[in-house]
């Protein structure tokens, strides 16, 4: 067999205005595959006009634990959760908006739409007032409450050092751009105030310590204290109501379930046996557990949230025509099949994943022999609606749903017979967005491609590679490049990995 080309890429990050939020580049830490520029047959036609993408969810939920890794977006502290370890300093800090605030990289790009977005409002607009704090400086500002008004009281509007949210790097202190209601209770009253509460999470912010919820998070009210855990995570406790991040991880449904993350492979075997492979944190797998049986004549399996209630299920392709939903159960295992769509399938190349802001379910994309790609959306969390036609010329191709430029809207990454990789970047709106890009060759070699969250840690995304031999490779996704490369694993053959 020959082997992948895995010669050094260095790719421009194409950046791309989500909701105003314009992302950074990602450098490239190892070794990857290439994107040699060479098409083996001309690319498909695609439709749909391009419009701008506004951020969703389009990543599988976070895990359900919460997070301990400091570097993490979704990193849980408070005041009986310190930050290991107490003296951490983020790594990518930068000016948030030219305040002299500091703030992490991404967060500070999100924050940026965010403000945009409360100026167009008409809200009056919004101005910086506090972002990160070394522990240094928070060792002055917890002592000086402290002897001004004594530690029971400072404790409930300040944290120790080591135990600071402005420590992580991803909170901000924010108020009326006129300078009224500053670090005051009133900021939840003006305009400004009640707009940041309605669509922060739009941006990837929550408002860390809600009214009422004192004997939850240690604190008191503050509307103005924001904090970035990403727009996934920030949607999904929105959508779910879930007030604090100590509520979402306590009173995650998915906690028994069945499939705990999407940094898990799921496989079926030749027996039958569906089975989970843990993540370990080290970028790597554990030992299965078996999760199911009776799994034989599947054409393909995928692992998503068809109902969007937190819960994962299985989207069941079958070889005889019929396409079915398992819906996870909150306590483990799956409920009985769903027929969502029946006849012709097992003819159907597909994949599946958000493809459009219109609709918040997983829906599917694929195309029959005659290679004209359709869009089936999930509009209920049920059987799918009628199909749109996206484009024409898909024959022979291999789908993957991914989001490859990392703005939030997917893409479909498909595989020539020829090996080349090429990204049809998705519009966000069931369409697709400027010329389609080859981003690898070499992957005629491939028998799988398995979009991954989080297996080379917290916030990470990848594409897990099944070799013909049977080893596992996952590659780094950044925002338009790849970014990591390595072996997670071998002596996968004989089994049929889900997407």
């Amino acid at each position: 067999m020959r082997r992948l080309d895995h010669r050094t890429f260095v790719g421009k990050a194409r950046r791309r205005v989500a909701a105003c939020a314009a992302f950074l580049a990602v450098a490239v830490a190892g070794g990857v595959v290439s994107a040699a520029p060479a098409l083996a047959a001309p690319a498909p036609a695609v439709s749909g006009a391009a419009k701008a993408a506004v951020p969703t969810t389009a990543n599988p939920l976070p895990s359900v634990d919460p997070i301990g890794d400091p570097s993490s977006f979704s990193v849980l502290v408070n005041k009986s959760r310190p930050l290991n370890p107490l003296s951490y300093v983020p790594h990518d800090l930068i000016n948030a908006r030219g305040s002299g605030q500091y703030m992490r990289a991404e967060a500070a790009a999100w924050l940026n739409g965010l403000f945009q977005g409360a100026a167009d409002a008409g809200t009056g607009g919004l101005s910086i007032i506090s972002g990160y704090r070394s522990y240094a400086t928070q060792q002055q500002v917890y002592w000086g409450y402290v002897n001004q008004y004594g530690q029971a009281y400072a404790d409930t509007i300040s944290a120790k050092p080591g135990y600071s949210e402005h420590q992580t790097g991803l909170a901000m202190d924010i108020g009326n751009a006129g300078g009224s209601c500053g670090l005051s209770t009133c900021f939840g009253d003006t305009a400004a105030g009640k707009w940041v509460a309605a669509n922060a999470h739009k941006y990837g912010f929550i408002v860390r310590y809600p009214n009422g919820y004192t004997g939850t998070t240690g604190y008191s009210y503050e509307p103005w204290h924001l904090r970035y855990v990403g727009v996934a995570l920030a949607t999904d406790m929105q959508r779910r109501g879930f007030p604090t991040l100590e509520h979402y991880f306590a009173g995650n449904t998915a906690r028994s379930a069945s499939i705990k993350s999407g940094a898990d492979l799921v496989a079926a075997d030749s027996s039958g046996r569906l089975l989970r492979y843990p993540a370990t944190a080290a970028g790597g797998y554990m030992a299965p557990v078996q999760i199911g049986s009776g799994w034989t004549g599947l054409k393909q399996g995928f692992v998503v949230d068809w109902d969007i209630d937190g819960v994962y299920d299985i989207l069941a392709q079958w070889n005889n025509g019929v396409l079915g939903v398992y819906r996870g159960l909150p306590g483990g295992g799956f409920a009985g099949q769903v027929v969502v769509g029946n006849g012709g399938w097992e003819q159907m190349t597909i994949t599946v994943g958000k493809w459009s802001h219109s609709h918040p379910r997983p829906s599917v994309v694929g195309y029959f022999p005659d290679g004209v790609l359709r869009y089936y959306p999930n509009t209920f969390g049920g059987a799918l609606s009628g199909p749109q036609i996206i484009g024409k010329g898909w024959n022979g191709m291999e789908l993957t749903m991914a989001d490859w430029e990392g703005d939030g809207a997917n893409d479909i990454l498909a595989r020539t017979a020829s090996g080349a990789l090429i990204n049809y970047r998705g519009d966000g709106w069931a369409g697709f967005f400027g010329p389609a890009t080859t981003i690898g060759t070499g992957w005629q070699y491939i028998r799988a491609l398995v979009p991954s969250f989080g297996l080379t840690g917290a916030g990470t995304r990848g594409i897990t590679a099944r070799t013909m031999e049977g080893n596992l490779y996952n590659y780094g996704l950044g925002r338009g490049q790849w970014t990591t490369y390595g072996q997670v694993g071998s002596g996968w053959n004989g089994l049929q990995l889900f997407k």
